[in-house]
């Protein structure tokens, strides 16, 4: 009975696309009114329509009577209903006399894509269960054991996904310097340039030449909304602009960078769609960690502790090896300021079991510093999507503080500071020089250093 409504059984493995094979006759519920309101009928019955693609399940005709298609599963007889939808039918004149049965034949177009796939795939092994809408492109990943459904696969999926111009396959995997791959077109337009709203703004990209994975439109989304008006963010791996373009729209200042060079093109090319104001976002075409430590280490400095900063990560392959760029990225000498911690999202892969360990694992493996509990600079961890089975897409917040940045534990860092308090006390002692140098120390000595070498440097100056 559970197969009623699904495909006959002579598809399986179908490899050539036979729609008319997808006839199957059955019998419908069927409820006949007269006279009556719709807007009466339909709020009861409505639980119980039929609903299938390209079917309509109230059909008015010209006698004034109109047909109501029942689905089998839940209804096959006047007794099937509940007592008090039978109650509310029977107030308005209808009863076990409106009831019928008609013959009806289900056609390919009334089954939905995933009922005509699961029913012509092997069903011992995993099916086509996903694909992603990239504009008109649909794009899946097929196993090696779906191979030889591809051609049927991508006809369905032509047919069936509304606005679909063309359905690729993924054929290699996304590990390569520039996160593109090759495609094989499995039916339809071989134009790969499309376009994509999300997070209210338009993208546009050569799908074959850059990364897009519509599946991530909520975590932009997420990401976006969580910054600040006015911060600042540093994209090191933007693509063609889904954390960068909707951050400068909500009037932050971004610096987003790209190595693939068709990337960085549509990158500048949506930066003008959405009409982004150049003093808002400066766009980079350099590798990773030289951004990192050429355009991050220049610019973080003018806006550190006037305006929230933020980094984002996304080449979840790749990102945490990364990490170590910003170890030590400015030496003790080159601090003018109390630095304020960044937020740094970073992106990557958790493959087995208890993801979240894996991921802390990695963190730490990737990010050294002397003395410094890595752990405790984590703020959160987050699972943004399962990839596959034992594969999680995760991601990371990091505190991005002075431990990070100077690659100097707090506690040493403060004890240098300290003795080179201490030695310039004992050296102004010794020239017996005073003045301005005296004045200078005297000011250090009260900005910085504990109690314990204040006094201990403020008596030695008494006894010389």
């Amino acid at each position: 009975m559970q197969d009623l409504l699904k495909p006959p059984a002579h598809v399986q493995l179908m490899k050539q696309l036979d729609r008319a094979a997808f006839a199957k006759t059955i019998e419908i519920p069927l409820l006949k009114a007269r006279n009556i309101k719709l807007s009466s009928v339909i709020p009861i019955v409505k639980p119980f329509l039929l609903k299938l693609r390209k079917f309509k399940s109230i059909r008015p005709s010209e006698s004034d009577e109109v047909g109501i298609y029942l689905n089998p599963l839940l209804v096959g007889s006047w007794g099937d209903f509940p007592n008090e939808t039978r109650a509310s039918l029977e107030t308005l004149s209808l009863n076990h006399s409106n009831f019928t049965v008609e013959s009806f034949t289900l056609q390919y177009e009334h089954y939905s894509v995933e009922a005509i796939l699961q029913a012509v795939l092997p069903k011992e092994q995993e099916g086509c269960s996903s694909f992603t809408t990239v504009g008109h492109i649909v794009h899946v990943n097929l196993r090696e054991h779906l191979m030889p459904y591809k051609d049927i696969i991508g006809e369905v999926l032509y047919d069936n996904v509304p606005n679909c111009k063309s359905v690729v396959n993924k054929t290699n995997m996304i590990d390569n310097t520039y996160r593109n791959f090759q495609m094989e077109i499995l039916k339809g337009d071989s134009n790969m340039q499309t376009e994509v709203k999300a997070n209210n703004c338009r993208f546009q990209f050569d799908f074959a030449s850059v990364y897009w994975n519509s599946r991530l439109g909520t975590e932009h989304e997420r990401i976006v909304k969580a910054l600040k008006p006015h911060s600042v963010l540093f994209d090191v791996f933007a693509g063609v602009g889904p954390f960068s373009i909707p951050a400068a729209k909500k009037k932050c200042t971004v610096f987003a960078n790209d190595l693939n060079p068709q990337s960085f093109k549509w990158l500048v090319h949506n930066k003008k769609l959405n009409k982004i104001p150049e003093n808002l976002f400066n766009e980079y075409n350099m590798d990773g960690r030289d951004f990192i430590k050429t355009v991050f280490k220049e610019n973080f400095p003018r806006f550190s502790g006037k305006h929230p900063v933020y980094v984002t990560m996304n080449l979840p392959a790749l990102a945490v090896e990364f990490l170590e760029a910003f170890v030590g990225l400015y030496s003790l000498e080159e601090e003018t300021q109390e630095f304020e911690p960044v937020t740094l999202y970073v992106y990557c892969f958790a493959k087995g079991e208890g993801p979240e360990k894996i991921t802390r694992n990695l963190i730490e493996s990737s990010l050294r510093v002397k003395n410094v509990d890595i752990q405790t600079k984590i703020t959160e961890l987050f699972k943004v999507r399962t990839v596959s089975s034992m594969k999680e897409m995760m991601r990371v917040t990091l505190s991005l503080d002075r431990d990070i940045l100077t690659g100097v534990a707090k506690s040493k860092r403060k004890l240098q500071a300290e003795l080179g308090i201490k030695e310039d006390v004992k050296r102004l002692c010794r020239s017996g020089k005073h003045g301005e140098e005296q004045e200078e120390v005297e000011q250090r000595l009260q900005s910085g250093g504990s109690q314990e070498f204040k006094n201990e440097g403020q008596g030695q100056a008494s006894k010389e």
